[in-house]
């Protein structure tokens, strides 16, 4: 069974925030075109195999159930619910930031 996939409106706007900084500070719109190629591919396969990745190693992150896809030089941040049977994204981060202190700092699933 397919799981839904959810992007909260952090992660829909670190995504883009990504993408923006790529095609517009680096001036590189074809890199940002394939940051949201691929981002879209990664996520959308949750759909059939969201256990695919495993728990993240951080001992708190690890005990709310968030789990890592990368995404290039990025990392999608995401939380199974089987009860709904729903994959919801709660951050897209970039590898070198400091994820786990974002994380830890919360998030919302709005």
């Amino acid at each position: 069974m397919n799981y839904d996939i959810y992007l909260t409106a952090a992660a829909d706007a670190d995504l883009d925030k990504a993408a923006d900084y790529i095609d517009h500070i680096l001036l590189n719109p074809q890199a940002a075109d394939d940051l949201l190629d691929e981002a879209e591919k990664r996520i959308s396969d949750l759909s059939a195999f969201p256990d695919k990745y495993p728990l993240v190693k951080d001992p708190v992150l690890n005990a709310w159930g968030i789990r890592l896809t990368p995404v290039k030089d990025y990392l999608a941040f995401y939380v199974i619910s089987e009860d709904e049977k729903r994959v919801c994204i709660v951050r897209f981060l970039h590898s070198r930031q400091n994820w786990a202190a974002i994380l830890r700092h919360g998030f919302s699933f709005e």
